[in-house]
């Protein structure tokens, strides 16, 4: 069965705006999103639509704290968390949101494979601690 597709209200259907802001849809799709702490998905949310269409934002840490009730503590830690997983970069200054890291490849098993079929449930197992 398809999903109805309509517009819940179709009067207010959303439209391309100037200035643009976006989020990268793949940090869903590859789960970067669900690994980040809260504070982190805030930060990033707000410097996504603080940037310019280089990904650069001007904002001082003091105005973006002004916008949220954080600790100046748990705002450096989100920050580190998004250096860390190399999605912005901040010269103390500045930051810049980063084009989404691209995807490690995986490595490639050496081990001989036997005959016998994988059980589904052992390559689900497999995938799921290739992603941790």
């Amino acid at each position: 069965m398809k999903p109805n597709t309509t517009p819940l209200r179709p009067d207010r259907i959303r439209i391309i705006e100037t200035p643009f802001a976006w989020l990268p849809c793949r940090m869903l799709i590859n789960g970067c999103f669900a690994d980040l702490s809260d504070n982190a998905k805030l930060l990033y949310t707000f410097l996504c639509l603080a940037a310019d269409r280089q990904g650069l934002s001007f904002y001082s840490d003091h105005r973006i704290l002004s916008h949220f009730q954080l600790l100046m503590s748990d705002f450096e830690q989100a920050r580190h968390e998004l250096i860390q997983k190399d999605l912005i970069a901040f010269d103390g200054r500045y930051y810049q949101v980063l084009s989404l890291p691209r995807p490690r490849p995986e490595k490639i098993s050496t081990t001989k494979r036997s005959s016998e079929p994988e059980q589904f449930s052992d390559i689900l197992a497999r995938l799921s601690n290739a992603t941790r």
